[in-house]
């Protein structure tokens, strides 16, 4: 047995040689110098890369909160196969480290807290790679009322930070749109707004 970069390289009884992942051996009971057979090879080759599937997904769970779709991604770009992928993914739902319906929930909790347009929070989900039906569900929950809500607070703020420039309605709409709210809404909002403060 000899580790070379993250793999270890193992010696069947002929001379051949075989490697497993170094992050997936925690739990084979192989040690240097044991005797291993061929017909032994495809299960441990099988442990090893669900193990290190598995541990690769822990620790990019640990690092942040993120959707199925996106732990998907990131298992793929760091060399793990699909089926391998699949099987962390699996371990990772059964003992709740991972759930999308309760990533949509804070998400968009989040988001609107932050005063984020509908739109901007979809937008958010389908880069999160959520899936398209949670994401119908995460549109229709989202009320036009509590969109309006989150588009008054905004304009408080944007008035303040254009309230001295001359064209301050203009400013106020394009950097409400760049936020993903509709113009006509926008629009007849600041347009209520500037009234009061007339008043």
């Amino acid at each position: 047995m000899k580790l070379k970069g993250d793999k270890i390289y193992i010696k069947v009884s002929g001379g051949d040689v075989f490697s497993i992942p170094k992050n997936g051996t925690y739990e084979l009971d192989i040690y240097e110098g044991m005797e291993i057979e061929y017909e032994e090879i495809p299960h441990i080759r099988n442990k090893a890369f669900e193990a290190a599937a598995r541990k690769s997904a822990v620790s990019i769970l640990k690092r942040g909160f993120i959707s199925e779709g996106m732990l998907r991604e990131k298992l793929s770009k760091k060399g793990h196969k699909k089926r391998f992928i699949s099987y962390a993914v699996s371990y990772c739902k059964e003992y709740d480290l991972i759930d999308d319906k309760r990533f949509v929930k804070i998400a968009i909790n989040s988001l609107k807290l932050k005063g984020k347009s509908k739109r901007h929070i979809i937008d958010y989900l389908k880069k999160s790679k959520i899936k398209s039906s949670l994401i119908e569900r995460a549109e229709n929950s989202i009320s036009d009322k509590s969109d309006d809500k989150a588009l008054k607070e905004a304009i408080k703020k944007y008035y303040r930070v254009y309230e001295h420039k001359d064209n301050k309605e203009n400013y106020i709409i394009k950097a409400l749109m760049r936020k993903g709210f509709k113009y006509d809404r926008i629009k007849y909002l600041v347009g209520k707004y500037l009234e009061k403060k007339k008043e």
